[in-house]
């Protein structure tokens, strides 16, 4: 029986542990032979803390360097503003409605960003936390 319930107490504290380990991630999305969105991230107990975007890429149009493409960054970082201080995947499940995230638009490309971020995930952690 002592036995039984150390085993249910490993258990329990293994369930309720964070999914991914603490640290900065990067993660890509590359089209053809194009990396269009690459982002940067830390997870504090698998909450989102500082994400920004290193690329915003899309045909040849550099979103984060052209000043007339600035009302797009906006709409792609209201993403990331989005995830600042929840769960990374309430975070990406909430970006199958991008249309429902304030300041980010419907028609902005959310599953860009969701693909980074998992490929951030899939990665492991870039560099861990102190």
């Amino acid at each position: 029986m002592k036995k039984f319930l150390i085993l249910l107490t490993v258990i329990g504290a293994v369930a309720y542990g964070a999914e991914y380990r603490n640290g900065t991630y990067r993660g890509v999305f590359v089209s053809g032979q194009e990396t269009q969105v690459e982002v940067d991230f830390n997870l504090k107990d698998d909450k989102v803390e500082k994400p920004k975007f290193r690329t915003l890429f899309y045909k040849e149009q550099d979103y984060l360097k052209n000043k007339d493409l600035t009302k797009y960054k906006d709409e792609y970082e209201a993403l990331l503003t989005y995830m600042t201080n929840k769960n990374v995947n309430e975070g990406m499940e909430a970006m199958y409605t991008p249309g429902d995230i304030e300041n980010a638009g419907a028609t902005i490309r959310a599953s860009k960003v969701r693909a980074a971020i998992k490929n951030a995930l899939n990665s492991g952690v870039y560099t861990p936390a102190k």
